[in-house]
């Protein structure tokens, strides 16, 4: 079975890098005014924990939802091997889908795409 993680990752890591080269001038010159406004700062910190928190959250309900039905798999026949399996890929998946997105968005926005 494929790795969640890696079908996008090449990419991901890529648009990560642009993102990091986009925003460091602007974090620069914020670091240089003596305002305690920032908001590429601000904006940096609070969306990467608004990410990790829905990541997390995201994660918690994929093997919630993976435990309901565990039974279920098994009387018709999957293995629970196989059942582990899928439920870790789902988590995976879907505690990465909220930092993509904010990925993908940053990079629009810091790009001018969007």
């Amino acid at each position: 079975m494929k790795s969640p993680t890696k079908s996008r990752t090449p990419h991901d890591m890529q648009m990560a890098s642009m993102v990091i080269a986009m925003r460091l001038p602007m974090l620069m010159l914020e670091g240089m005014t003596e305002t305690s406004s920032k908001p590429e700062s601000t904006r940096a910190v609070t969306e990467k924990m608004a990410a990790v928190t829905n990541g997390v959250v995201a994660a918690q309900l994929s093997v919630i939802n993976s435990a309901a039905t565990f039974w279920l798999d098994v009387w018709s026949g999957k293995s629970p091997a196989a059942i582990a399996q899928a439920t870790v890929d789902k988590a995976t998946r879907a505690a990465l889908r909220p930092g993509r997105k904010t990925l993908r968005a940053n990079y629009k926005r810091l790009s001018g795409g969007g």
